[in-house]
């Protein structure tokens, strides 16, 4: 599970722990909150692991695969859940700020599966999530996001093209678009107590909906679903309020 030191990741690797998978975290060089994770994980009773890694660099990404496996034996879902997100007009947007959305959401993704396609072919078994936004299945454009957005649609076309690409060889590649989500430490319960009247449910969502999600589709239910994109959001469709003003 990359990007899972802190943040809505964090509670996706509840769901995941709970239903008896073994927990490997990833977090950057700045370790952060990554012991907070394990302390987290581990009052669930989950067994979980930290490893050290970079993910936009593929030669940390291979390494951190490689850890994976020896420490726990084998590799069968990978979440590429890293991704950093930039709110910036294109117009103030560097060099830098761009290449940082591509490869902390493109080329990570790119460099994890490519390390985890080995060892889940040896095994004629893998599941692969990686993450959207809401309107990235259609290239949906939204104002301040340009470098994110096309980062994530990217990551969603590169989703299905593997999914084509590992099917014969018992891997399945899924997207999930994440929309509407306030509070990334919500749980469902917490989230049920807000109203959000701009959400078709009229509640915002949690890591638990996102988590059960990402659940089904590491599941053995799920192995005839492969290159969808399934979009959590509630039914929210619009743009990000506080992002879609006109001058």
């Amino acid at each position: 599970m990359t990007g899972s030191a802190a943040g809505l990741m964090r509670g996706v690797c509840v769901s995941l722990g709970q239903r008896g998978y073994r927990i490997a975290c990833n977090y950057r060089p700045e370790r952060g909150d990554a012991d907070d994770t394990l302390a987290f994980l581990r009052g669930f009773g989950i067994e979980a692991v930290a490893f050290l890694a970079d993910v936009a660099d593929p030669e940390q990404a291979e390494g951190l695969i490689q850890s994976v496996i020896d420490r726990l034996g084998r590799l069968d879902v990978l979440v590429c859940g890293a991704g950093p997100m930039l709110v910036r007009d294109l117009h103030a947007t560097g060099v830098a700020d761009f290449r940082a959305m591509i490869d902390g959401n493109l080329t990570s993704v790119y460099a994890c599966t490519r390390a985890a396609l080995t060892p889940m072919r040896s095994q004629h078994h893998g599941r692969i999530i990686t993450f959207g936004m809401t309107g990235s299945e259609s290239t949906q454009g939204f104002r301040h996001l340009s470098a994110y957005a096309a980062a994530k649609a990217a990551v969603v076309a590169f989703t299905k093209s593997i999914a084509l690409e590992e099917g014969p060889f018992g891997i399945t590649c899924n997207a999930i678009c994440i929309g509407d989500i306030r509070d990334k430490t919500a749980d469902r319960a917490t989230a049920l107590e807000r109203r959000e009247y701009r959400n078709p449910t009229t509640r915002p969502g949690s890591w638990q909906d996102i988590g059960d999600a990402v659940a089904y589709l590491a599941s053995d239910e799920a192995s005839f679903v492969n290159g969808a994109v399934l979009t959590v959001g509630g039914g929210w469709q619009g743009f990000f309020a506080d992002y879609s003003r006109w001058p």
